[in-house]
């Protein structure tokens, strides 16, 4: 996809100058995705009883005990070198690319969208990288409300051995995300690999209250970030998965914002808060709240979901740097209350979906999206609708906890 030429130029000026940043920001100790005064009512209502008592802490408690038996995640466990010949580069392959059926040895591969080559498997660290996030939000969770020192304890272990140890850290940087056998070994796309990135500032805020926290984990973390934000800033990786257009943009800047606001660095967030206004907040979203880039796609709803799910930590994260997307509405007439307005329609399944979708649909995938806007908009039918999605077996989520009510401001 392509944006108006009339953006790029400006919009490259914008988000590629090197920015002294001279202004600390003022709010670093608060969360910056999670909603810290949910968070405290949450943690309110868990001090009121025991966790057999609250089904949705005993299932935070299940998940955390079989995450202290994860990892150790790291790049090393690959089996093949990348290009660079340095194992602590991260490499994945596209995961829509497969052999060319036509070709004796398959290449270049082609592209099948939405559908997973068994290969992208075998490239291991994207997947040791999701374990390791998601291992992280349980620890760090279960930590908060228990206070129990074990979680945090884990926790940071698996942080020191993918971003710190020298034996077994990742490098901060994506040159080999993404390669496409016989085209290309690295894309801009592959940054998407690491978007959850975006919510590991306020995964290492909780973390960083624990016993077992040190200046030695906070300098190197704050280094390894710092050179990580650099290269998604000056790289040509950086630089085209910026401007590139639907959920890959967006995710760019909800990954980079967190970071930069993190490391203390107001005045390039507020610049790439700036950026990507143009292309994320005018741009993808129509009048009627569709995202005609998403429902291009062979999984449509899929990704409509996942680039909302985007723009709502895009727009979290502005908060930071003064600026409110949550009641603007651009040229067209679209804004993000549209946007989950448009999928939330669907929810109830009196309205088919009309777009591709070569899967079967999960409606639960806008559940926090549902959770986060009845907070922003302080709205009530928005936390009704995703409360009526019910409590996937398992998966503890923060927002369980509270009732609307417990929403008001």
């Amino acid at each position: 996809m392509c944006f108006n030429p009339k953006f790029r130029n400006t919009l490259i000026v914008l988000l590629f100058i090197l920015i002294s940043p001279s202004l600390l920001w003022a709010q670093q100790d608060e969360f910056i995705l999670l909603e810290g005064t949910v968070l405290e009512k949450a943690k309110e209502v868990i001090r009121s009883g025991s966790p057999q008592d609250i089904p949705e802490l005993k299932a935070l408690i299940q998940e955390a005990d079989q995450a202290l038996r994860s990892g150790p995640f790291s790049v090393i466990h690959k089996k093949q070198l990348p290009p660079s010949g340095d194992i602590h580069d991260y490499t994945s392959m596209g995961p829509y690319w497969w052999p060319d059926p036509e070709k004796e040895d398959g290449l270049p591969y082609m592209r099948r969208d939405g559908e997973v080559n068994p290969e992208f498997h075998d490239y291991k660290d994207h997947n040791e990288f999701v374990a390791l996030m998601n291992s992280l939000e349980i620890l760090s969770q279960a930590f908060y409300f228990t206070d129990d020192e074990k979680y945090a304890q884990h926790a940071i272990q698996l942080v020191n051995t993918w971003f710190l140890d020298s034996e077994t850290k990742m490098n901060p940087n994506l040159n080999y995300a993404q390669r496409i056998p016989g085209r290309t070994e690295g894309r801009g796309i592959g940054i998407i690999d690491t978007r959850y990135l975006a919510e590991l500032p306020d995964i290492l805020n909780v973390l960083s209250v624990s016993e077992h926290w040190d200046g030695g984990i906070s300098k190197g973390m704050k280094d390894w970030l710092a050179a990580y934000v650099s290269w998604l800033v000056n790289s040509k990786h950086g630089k085209d998965e910026a401007v590139h257009g639907n959920n890959h943009t967006t995710w760019y800047f909800a990954q980079i914002i967190p970071l930069t606001l993190h490391l203390g660095q107001v005045d390039r967030a507020d610049s790439l808060a700036k950026a990507g206004l143009p292309l994320i907040m005018e741009e993808m979203i129509e009048k009627d709240g569709s995202q005609p880039a998403e429902l291009a796609r062979t999984r449509s709803y899929d990704y409509s979901s996942m680039n909302l799910l985007a723009i709502m930590y895009y727009a979290q994260a502005c908060e930071k740097v003064g600026m409110d997307f949550w009641s603007m509405e651009n040229e067209k007439g679209g804004s993000i209350g549209k946007a989950l307005d448009f999928l939330n329609s669907f929810t109830d399944a009196k309205i088919e979906w009309a777009y591709e979708q070569i899967n079967a649909i999960d409606y639960s995938r806008i559940k926090e999206q549902l959770n986060i806007a009845a907070y922003k908009y302080q709205n009530k039918d928005y936390k009704k609708d995703a409360d009526n999605m019910g409590k996937e077996k398992g998966y503890f989520s923060y927002w369980d906890l509270v009732n609307f009510k417990q929403l008001r401001r």
